[in-house]
């Protein structure tokens, strides 16, 4: 659902550490497959995908993993850690992967998918609560209320700055104020917010300067939408 969601945002690059992600996310080796078919495992590989999500869609991804080299036969670069130093061993990698065949079956099809671009609707948008138009109330850096919702970003991490929060959360009424008329999409959204921004800076997300909004990705602004309980989309 991250990459699903990152897609959508517009991503280029995935990052991805090992020691974070599901192991039968990232690889199904042979004997479970033997024990396990395809048909009865909902969860196709990331290793299967990786390539199509390049090919199709032209994102890259920088995988660290140190638990297995099945990921050699879809990789384009190898790199290792000798002592703190950073050397290219992708030859040798590939060499490997020629040598021990891992016999394991693809299972990501012949394509990546379709990534179908959402239209969120305004009416799934509310930041009025009570007799107040818009009432936002930032907790940390990982919940803001949105009127009478809370939407909870604590899985959210690239989110460091509390400042970041209140400029989403801002972010967020002026995107229903301006540009989501249930015709835009939401990478569309998130394109013309973030230009505004770029061209006049955060102070265009409040009636006036402020002065405690933090710079945000389109990623986060789209995490923080996604994760309000209320969204309605076409």
């Amino acid at each position: 659902a991250n990459i699903i969601e990152a897609l959508e945002a517009g991503t280029k690059l995935l990052l991805v550490d090992e020691d974070t992600a599901a192991t039968n996310f990232m690889i199904r080796d042979r004997r479970m497959q033997e024990l396990i078919a395809k048909d009865k495992e909902p969860i196709t590989p990331f290793i299967d995908k990786v390539k199509q999500l390049y090919t199709e869609y032209g994102v890259s991804t920088i995988l660290v993993m140190g638990g297995s080299g099945d990921y050699f036969d879809v990789a384009d670069t190898v790199i290792a850690m000798d002592n703190f130093q950073p050397q290219d061993v992708t030859e040798k990698a590939q060499l490997i992967a020629e040598k021990y065949f891992t016999e394991r079956t693809a299972e990501g099809g012949k394509n990546f998918g379709t990534i179908t671009p959402r239209v969120p609707l305004a009416h799934g948008i509310d930041p009025s609560r009570g007799r107040k138009a818009v009432k936002l109330k930032v907790r940390d850096v990982d919940e803001v209320g949105f009127g009478a919702e809370n939407i909870d970003l604590s899985a959210v991490e690239q989110i460091v700055e509390v400042g970041q929060l209140r400029g989403i959360s801002k972010a967020l009424v002026y995107a229903k104020e301006h540009y989501i008329d249930e015709r835009l999409t939401l990478s569309e959204i998130l394109d013309l917010v973030m230009k505004d921004i770029e061209e006049k800076g955060l102070d265009v997300l409040t009636f006036f300067p402020e002065g405690d909004l933090v710079q945000f990705r389109p990623l986060e602004l789209a995490a923080a939408l996604n994760r309000l309980r209320t969204l309605s989309v076409l």
